[in-house]
């Protein structure tokens, strides 16, 4: 008997955690859900203006606004933890990092930070 009720105690703290892990991702993941557009101090200065639009499937949309038309990359994606977003894009990984609600995009030529619409 007690050999059964550890493991029956073992099979709900398994199935607990395991849920709480599911709920976890369903949270993070709802949190990147929608559009996050680039940050610029110039309102004014919309030339090359980017923005993620990220959809609950795990595909996304990378737009670029030009003067005369507008770019539109298709990309998958994926939270590899609580404050990273992994994107692959035409075959490329990078990483987006999400902290205090904004979305950060490191490169070698600085940092763009996005929020989300």
């Amino acid at each position: 008997m007690k050999a059964f009720r550890l493991l029956a105690t073992s099979l709900v703290a398994a199935l607990s955690i395991w849920l709480g892990s599911c709920s976890n991702k369903s949270q993070n993941s709802d949190s990147i859900v929608g559009i996050w557009k680039e940050y610029r101090a110039d309102t004014n200065d919309d030339y090359g203006l980017s923005s993620w639009k990220f959809n609950s499937d795990g595909s996304g949309l990378f737009i670029v606004k030009g003067i005369t038309n507008t770019q539109k990359v298709s990309f998958t994606w994926e939270i590899t933890n609580s404050s990273t977003v992994t994107v692959n894009l035409n075959g490329e990984e990078s990483t987006l990092e999400l902290s205090n609600g904004l979305l950060i995009e490191n490169s070698a030529l600085g940092s763009v930070v996005f929020k989300k619409q």
